[in-house]
């Protein structure tokens, strides 16, 4: 974060704390018993991020049954929580400034503060402090705003605008485990680690449409391969997967499938420039869409991105490659994921022989558990 970009946030902290109470409640003063409409924010950050809430909201409603529970997600992840069975309302926040004029702000603010607003909310930052989420759960009106205590951007300023603080654990920890400790002050405990992703008949019908036009019928196992992201930095080298995927249709009687994303087009070419062997190409779909065809996968290799978490709310095993990011936070803290990272945590350090013995080691489990 540059200082520019600091000081403006100070700034608007500072307004919007201004017009807000300067007390602060302990869980155990908030009237759990008294909640009726819970409100969690989690606009501001990406595909994965978002899955990695689910579990969090899956223990909140097992706490709350009979509550209504509204979420506020970024139009791009909002997919992900179409249809999910423990969120009543999702409230979609457009991450463009062009998406917005007077129309959709009323539309939005009446979304947050209908049936007279929410009587808490639960902001789920976990990495870093967004502007937007504090001042959406100021507007919807909720007397009791809970976020983490590790993010405020200058410790001699007092906390305005979270009035439950939650702290955070000191212990390296998978982050689904850091929005489940904050979801700890209304006193939800977890309900497992899985996360939640729920698609319709029409999607899984599209899919595997898709499946059988691309003849993957066969007993052999299906590998999904997807390479994204457009971030250099968190992207395992294409000639370096070019050799992986080589020796696996070398080594295991397998059929491998890449998978693209929309801005993803250029990249594929490239690698099918340097891959030797046979592979199969999924056209582009819809998030939701592709979810549904990723199931129906045996192993799924990809980096540290979005459709990580997507195999993993599909109960597919994967093999992750990761860099800046360490995997005992971020891959999904499931045995059926392995996640590679070099020593030096650059992905690009990632050695071609590293990554087939974790490739090996999947095939390995899968063999052992019966397709």
């Amino acid at each position: 974060m540059s200082a520019l970009e600091r000081l403006l946030k100070r700034t608007l902290f500072r307004i919007i704390g201004a017009f807000r109470p300067a007390r602060h409640y302990s869980p155990r003063e908030i009237p759990v018993q008294r909640l009726k409409r819970i409100l969690v924010v989690r606009q501001h950050d990406q595909l994965g991020d978002l899955l990695i809430t689910t579990p969090a909201l899956r223990a909140l409603r097992r706490q709350f049954p009979d509550a209504y529970i509204g979420v506020v997600v970024r139009e791009y992840t909002a997919p992900v929580m179409w249809d999910n069975p423990h969120v009543d309302e999702i409230i979609v926040f457009y991450e463009k400034f062009r998406k917005w004029n007077v129309q959709m702000f009323s539309l939005f603010l009446d979304q947050l503060r209908r049936d007279g607003g929410y009587d808490c909310a639960v902001v789920l930052n976990t990495v870093s402090r967004s502007v937007s989420s504090d001042l959406i759960a100021v507007l919807s009106k909720a007397k009791y705003i809970i976020g983490p205590g590790h993010l405020s951007l200058d410790p001699s300023l007092p906390e305005r605008i979270y009035n439950v603080i939650t702290p955070r654990s000191k212990q390296l920890q998978p982050e689904i485990l850091h929005n489940l400790d904050i979801m700890k002050a209304l006193g939800v405990q977890p309900d497992g680690l899985e996360y939640d992703l729920s698609l319709d008949e029409d999607e899984e019908k599209e899919a595997d449409g898709i499946y059988h036009e691309l003849h993957l019928t066969g007993g052999s196992l299906k590998i999904g391969v997807h390479f994204g992201t457009l971030d250099e930095s968190r992207r395992f080298p294409l000639h370096k997967l070019a050799k992986v995927i080589d020796w696996m249709k070398a080594n295991v009687e397998c059929e491998v499938i890449i998978i693209i994303g929309p801005n993803e087009v250029r990249l594929r070419d490239d690698l099918l420039r340097m891959v030797r062997s046979k592979v199969s190409c999924a056209p582009l779909m819809s998030i939701r869409v592709a979810a549904a065809f990723i199931r129906r996968m045996n192993l799924f290799l990809c980096n540290d991105t979005g459709t990580l978490h997507i195999a993993s709310a599909m109960r597919v095993p994967t093999v992750s490659f990761h860099g800046a990011n360490d995997p005992a936070a971020w891959k999904p803290p499931h045995e059926r994921h392995i996640g590679v990272r070099a020593a030096d945590h650059r992905i690009t350090s990632i050695t071609v022989e590293q990554a087939i013995e974790a490739v090996r080691t999947s095939v390995e489990r899968i063999r052992e558990t019966p397709i």
